[in-house]
């Protein structure tokens, strides 16, 4: 191919490059694409174009002028090409930028939307939860309204059995007066008629008889006191009986009328006392006389018995084959408010008591003296001790106070030892391990926690309850904890300390009387015994967990429980103001003594099981020989 032919072929080639850059160019906004091929066609196409003259080839370079401004019109319509592409990238550049803010301005208010329904639900939940707040408080007033409303029942029900009871021995009383009377009358008779013989054969004793006329005139005015007294008592009796609503209302005044009953009845008695004595006097002067009716003088045995009444303290038994009763032998008094927990020492010779006094007592038995220990809740208004334990050695007690703390002090020395901080709420119970070496304690923050005495220090806490931790017990081999739980958790946890594993056991399914206010290991760790607030005690095996047997007697929630020391007795206070002891192997009730006015909080047996202690709430610790 010639060098000319050549020059020809590139020309057309870069024409077609030429069309194409200008496409090109339209597409890419790029003038250079369009330029450069272009460039190249036109000077290949003067390459293949002859040398030419001006003056002899003027159609040539007209030629030429026409191409290059035809060139220039491709470029021009290339560039209005172009900046007709470019204003319309630009309006689609502006249609993009209102799509994007019509999205953005609906996603926005779809957000919004959805933000306020949100809102929106939280309120209805908080309204929810409101009212389920709402509810449970509802539920907790009914349930102390109906706690309330039965403490009043329980009231009215025991001071209409009193009156019940002080009428039938005011009836006594009338038929014994009614006796005396028309033994009188006899005996006034008889006595007139003897006399009268006496007058006859005996003048030596007119001076007697004088004297036997004067007991007889003062015989009569007290009678007629006595009848008088009377009068005023049934009158009481019929006003007292007219205002048994009032009690409701004003129980202590009620109580201190009802004292004053007792005091009308114990001047009666003394009254009768007298009589006895005036029958006693007259027989020692008839009896020479050897008379047929000297019987009419004597008051009969029975009525002698019904005048003790009120000496003796009220007892009763439901077995006929009892070896003891539970009678009465001391009381120490020294604390100024209820006493809620009292426990002995392991020798036997102290005893200590927790009032909600914010004091600890320590108690020589043998003498009745007492030290007292000071420290709960000097910082704050509230410090009652709701527990003390004895160590196993006797030298340390500790104490549960409503001040959140655990306190240790030296018997010995009466000085406080250590304060273990870390419950939220008050200390219900507390309990040394069978080593003395661990303290367990629950409290109304729902927790049972650990301390080590060696440390000082917390060692273990868990929170398995739902409502306070009123009380925990270590079994006698120290390998178990069981805690109990209030009202609205009704259950038993039995800890395994050496596995780390917990059971519970549901005690009641009544959400108002479910909580469970004591328990107590047997002395050979396989019976655990709960005493409850749905008035019963129950045994249970603490290797299955299964209910072995329940007691009913009380009349109100059960406060505390414990074993004697062989471990066939079981002991029970209430607040039904008393104290009842079980056979453990028949679950029959043995004894029961009403030993205070006033809840019964506590009781402990001696180690040798020789005395059981009550601690109530009338300030005082009651004493009951064991044997």
């Amino acid at each position: 191919m010639s060098k000319r032919k050549w020059l020809e072929t590139s020309e057309y080639i870069c024409l077609g490059l030429s069309v194409l850059g200008t496409i090109a160019a339209a597409v890419t906004q790029q003038v250079v694409y369009a330029a450069i091929p272009l460039s190249l066609s036109m000077a290949l196409n003067l390459a293949n174009r002859p040398r030419f003259n001006y003056s002899s080839s003027p159609q040539q370079i007209e030629q030429l002028q026409t191409n290059c401004q035809n060139i220039k019109d491709n470029f021009y319509q290339i560039q209005e090409t172009i900046d007709t592409s470019n204003q319309r990238l630009q309006q689609i550049e502006s249609w993009r930028q209102q799509l994007s803010q019509i999205i953005d301005q609906r996603i926005e208010i779809s957000l919004q939307k959805i933000s306020t329904e949100i809102n929106q639900f939280n309120q209805q939940f908080q309204g929810i939860n409101n009212r389920l707040t709402e509810l449970d408080n509802s539920l907790q007033n009914l349930n102390q309204t109906i706690q309330q409303h039965g403490e009043e029942l329980n009231n009215v029900q025991g001071l209409k059995s009193e009156f019940s009871q002080f009428d039938q021995k005011i009836e006594v009383i009338n038929s014994r007066f009614e006796q005396i009377e028309i033994s009188f009358k006899d005996w006034n008779e008889t006595s007139q008629q003897q006399l009268a013989e006496l007058r006859q054969n005996q003048e030596n004793k007119n001076l007697e008889f004088a004297q036997i006329s004067q007991q007889i005139e003062v015989f009569n005015s007290r009678f007629t006191q006595i009848e008088t007294s009377l009068q005023q008592f049934n009158q009481t009796l019929k006003e007292n009986s007219q205002e048994i609503e009032k009690v409701k209302q004003n129980q202590d005044a009620e109580n201190s009328k009802f004292n004053n009953l007792f005091d009308s009845i114990n001047q009666l008695l003394q009254a009768l006392d007298v009589l006895t004595e005036l029958d006693t006097s007259f027989n020692a002067l008839l009896k020479p006389l050897e008379t047929e009716n000297q019987s009419n003088f004597q008051i009969s045995p029975n009525y002698q018995e019904n005048l003790e009444f009120n000496q003796a303290l009220p007892t009763t038994s439901l077995s006929d084959d009892n070896l003891e009763k539970l009678v009465f032998v001391g009381t120490l008094k020294s604390h100024q408010d209820k006493v809620l927990s009292v426990a002995f020492s392991p020798n036997g010779q102290i005893l200590a008591s927790g009032s909600d006094d914010k004091t600890i007592k320590i108690w020589d038995l043998a003498t009745q003296q007492h030290r007292t220990f000071k420290g709960h809740g000097e910082s704050s208004w509230s410090g009652g001790i709701n527990s003390v334990a004895f160590s196993p050695d006797g030298k340390i007690l500790a104490s549960g106070s409503d001040d959140k703390t655990i306190k240790l002090w030296n018997i010995e020395t009466g000085k406080e030892i250590i304060t273990f901080t870390g419950h939220e709420e008050k200390v219900y119970s507390v309990v040394f391990s069978p080593f003395g070496k661990v303290i367990a304690s629950g409290s109304k923050d729902k927790t049972v926690k650990l301390w080590s005495l060696e440390t000082e220090k917390e060692i273990y806490s868990f929170k398995a309850h739902t409502d306070d931790v009123l009380c925990v017990a270590f079994s006698p081999d120290g390998k178990i904890l069981a805690s109990s739980g209030g009202g609205n958790d009704r259950t038993i946890k039995i800890l395994q300390l050496a596995e780390n594993t917990l059971r519970s056991i549901t005690v009641s399914s009544d959400w108002f009387t479910g909580g469970i206010n004591a328990l107590a290991f047997s002395p050979d760790g396989k019976i655990l015994a709960s005493g409850n607030q749905d008035k019963t005690i129950k045994l249970w095996n603490v290797e299955t967990a299964e209910e072995i047997s329940i007691f009913t007697g009380h009349s109100d929630h059960v406060c505390a429980v414990a074993f004697s020391p062989n471990g066939k007795i079981l002991a029970s206070a209430s607040k039904d103001k008393t104290v009842k002891l079980w056979f453990i192997d028949s679950g029959a009730e043995i004894s029961s003594v009403k030993c205070a006015d006033d809840t019964v909080y506590s009781v402990a047996f001696s180690p040798d099981g020789k005395i059981l202690a009550a601690g109530s709430g009338d300030k005082a610790i009651t004493l009951f020989p064991c044997k």
